[in-house]
């Protein structure tokens, strides 16, 4: 569906809602750059889902639970030259236990 996305055309697919810029890293929640290097491309649904999962990571702290190795993995299509990523995967540790979810993108 975005496999043919590229910075030459993503324009038409911001201006049109079926793409967000997502941020990797929350500036409201976590201190994140507002800046391109701190975004990602998306669908509506994946920043939601990314957004659910900045809450659940953000409640836990505000809960005073420790959470610890935040990582963000962004997977592209591999014979895609796509600037959208296919999924992304946040992991963390809370308290500890593991903390994954993967958000389907495209």
């Amino acid at each position: 569906m975005f496999n043919n996305v590229t910075d030459d055309n993503i324009d038409r697919y911001l201006e049109s809602g079926q793409l967000k810029r997502i941020y990797l890293i929350s500036p409201d929640y976590f201190g994140g750059s507002e800046g391109v290097d701190n975004q990602f491309f998306g669908t509506p649904d994946a920043e939601k889902e990314k957004q659910r999962s900045d809450d659940e990571l953000y409640n836990a702290l505000k809960k005073g639970k420790k959470v610890s190795n935040f990582h963000i993995d962004l997977n592209y299509e591999e014979t895609s030259k796509s600037i959208v990523p296919k999924r992304i995967t946040v992991t963390a540790m809370i308290d500890g236990e593991d903390y994954r979810r993967i958000i389907e993108v495209w």
